[in-house]
């Protein structure tokens, strides 16, 4: 009785995800495959609302106009050949020494003042189209709605055990309080790897050298050395040396294959 009473709490909670989200089965160039998404892009956008204005108060915005002009025309480069444009891509820049860059839903791409110090706008385009590239391959949506789907079906799973206090709906909101956290969890391997293959495309397409990309990871393993704090994508040199190595292939690669979208023949 138990396991089935669980059971039925468990279909009625992906029905409810299923109808609150609009999710469906969907191509995505990006990646190249057919995904099941359970966050639809008008959600992603107002999750990353959600959270910016907290982000920002702990990490405001640089003065600097000239810096701010910087990374938005660079990133309005990237994001134009972009495989995702069903929303508008936002670049900022923030007031912290780290050599690090940090991607919200929706597209809100926030680089820190001390990666855009040392990069010159070559390295910066591969960063962004990385950045870009998590968004447009859904990594982050992703990483979210199974966050999110677990905590809702916990709560459900609560509920349907005897707390009839409105559980579901109090997941819901813990869910989307959790937003905030899962930007700071690292990607998988399989997912930076991914991004690095749409950065080295999204940078080439834009007009800047893909090669940036291998300067931009060199630069930044030279800052570890340096003292310099170095997280997120760019976490120990084990795994930069073997992004390195894997960009050394993949860029020939993209050029010869987005040849003719960037000469337009």
């Amino acid at each position: 009785m138990v396991k089935q009473k669980l059971l039925a709490v468990t279909i009625t909670g992906m029905i409810l995800i299923l109808t609150l989200s609009g999710c469906s089965t969907l191509y995505n160039p990006a990646t190249g495959r057919n995904e099941f998404i359970m966050i639809n892009s008008q959600t992603e956008v107002g999750l990353g609302r959600s959270v910016i204005d907290d982000f920002t108060k702990e990490h405001p915005l640089v003065r600097d106009q000239k810096m701010q002009e910087r990374v938005l025309s660079v990133g309005r480069k990237v994001a134009f050949v972009s495989d995702r444009k069903d929303i508008e891509y936002n670049f900022y820049v923030i007031e912290d020494k780290e050599l690090n860059a940090s991607t919200f839903p929706g597209g809100f791409i926030f680089m820190n003042k001390g990666l855009m110090d040392v990069l010159n706008d070559d390295e910066l385009a591969y960063v962004l189209s990385h950045e870009v590239g998590h968004v447009a391959a859904r990594h982050i949506a992703k990483k979210i709605q199974s966050n999110m789907a677990y905590q809702l079906l916990l709560g459900l799973a609560f509920a349907g055990a005897g707390d009839r206090t409105g559980g579901s709906v109090q997941t819901i909101a813990q869910g989307v309080d959790t937003v905030y956290n899962l930007i700071a969890l690292s990607y998988s391997r399989k997912d930076e790897y991914e991004a690095d293959r749409l950065g080295v495309k999204y940078a080439y397409l834009a007009g800047f050298n893909p090669y940036g990309s291998i300067n931009a990871l060199e630069k930044i393993k030279q800052g570890e050395g340096l003292n310099w704090k170095v997280l997120g994508y760019f976490r120990t040199h084990p795994y930069v040396e073997d992004r390195i190595k894997a960009l050394k292939i993949i860029i020939p690669e993209t050029i010869e294959k987005n040849r003719k979208g960037i000469n337009g023949k």
